[in-house]
């Protein structure tokens, strides 16, 4: 609060008062016009300082707690907070704001707590969907591998992207609670990719696709079950958009003084240069995506939400029309280094 601002507030109480400190000065001036040019100047400068101080008194008060308010609100990150930060004034007009402060703090965190419940419930409610869909679908992949012809292995190829597809949501579905379900243990980059080209052997085969392994090598620390989905993911990325007649996904990794980045490199359709930046995007599909009816734009960003959370960087490089290679970088450290 600047003196001006304070002195427009109080326009009208100090011209009410100069008007009538000037009629003062005048009346006794006037009744006692021998003696009264002292006595109506004391007693006017009086009446002025008497007015003076309970207002300097009222504008430092105010201007020392709405600057901190203002100075608090700023430094905060979490501007929710204000209401705990505040120190209740000593005015009226400020413990009214301060209160509504306080007020509308609590109504906000009821409000948040009130969703907060709901999106818990929801959650709670999809990993049970995700866990009870799970046993008839592999009943059905169980029925389908028992009578195989033609028409049973397309079955059992859609099934298997349902599988996908669920494993997505229960994955997603998690990804703002990952600190709750992880184990931080040394991993084998190599032995981690093999896994999961295992388990995705028949995706790769059905599709053409060559796998090549170079220089893959080293070892960090992190999370394997969530490792393993985010490079399913990347992987399913790599077939989904790839060069039909000479497919082909190089894995490698890269030893860095503070990291070691574990790439892997398709020659797909990759990606026009304006939408790299997008690609990590909630539901961003770009051109590709476009003529792919299955592209969700969902995949590269849970891939992100769990490298944040699992503090991993995860950046992709493309030329459209050459291929694409997503990049993986594990920090190395007194902590996080494994021999």
């Amino acid at each position: 609060m600047t003196i001006y601002d304070f002195f427009k507030e109080k326009a009208l109480y100090i011209v009410c008062h100069t008007l009538v400190t000037i009629l003062t000065v005048l009346i006794i001036w006037i009744l006692n016009p021998v003696g009264g040019q002292a006595l109506s100047v004391f007693i006017g400068t009086l009446y002025v300082i008497c007015v003076s101080i309970p207002l300097v008194f009222e504008y430092r008060q105010k201007k020392s707690f709405y600057e901190n308010i203002i100075h608090i609100f700023n430094s905060l990150d979490k501007k929710n907070l204000i209401a705990e930060m505040v120190e209740p004034p000593s005015f009226r007009e400020g413990i009214i704001l301060y209160d509504i402060i306080r007020g509308s703090n609590k109504a906000m965190i009821e409000e948040i707590n009130k969703y907060k419940y709901m999106s818990e419930e929801y959650r709670e409610y999809i990993e049970l969907w995700v866990h009870e869909i799970k046993t008839p679908i592999s009943s059905s992949k169980l029925i389908a591998q028992n009578h195989k012809n033609n028409i049973t292995d397309s079955i059992y190829e859609e099934l298997e992207k349902v599988e996908g597809l669920v494993e997505q949501v229960l994955f997603y579905s998690r990804s703002n609670n990952v600190e709750k379900d992880y184990i931080i243990k040394g991993i084998d980059l190599k032995g981690l990719c093999f896994t999961v080209l295992k388990k995705n052997s028949k995706l790769f085969i059905q599709n053409a696709i060559k796998v090549t392994i170079d220089n893959l090598e080293g070892n960090a620390f992190s999370d394997s079950k969530w490792l393993e989905f985010i490079l399913t993911q990347i992987l399913t990325n790599s077939v989904k958009y790839s060069n039909k007649p000479n497919g082909e996904v190089k894995i490698s990794s890269k030893i860095m003084e503070n990291s070691i980045v574990l790439s892997i490199k398709d020659n797909g359709s990759g990606i026009k240069e304006s939408e790299i930046p997008r690609i990590f995007d909630k539901g961003f599909t770009g051109t590709n995506g476009r003529k792919n009816e299955r592209s969700t734009g969902m995949g590269l960003y849970i891939c992100k939400k769990l490298c944040d959370k699992l503090g991993l960087a995860i950046m992709a490089d493309s030329k459209y029309g050459e291929g694409t290679e997503v990049s993986i970088i594990f920090p190395k450290g007194s902590m996080t280094d494994v021999r």
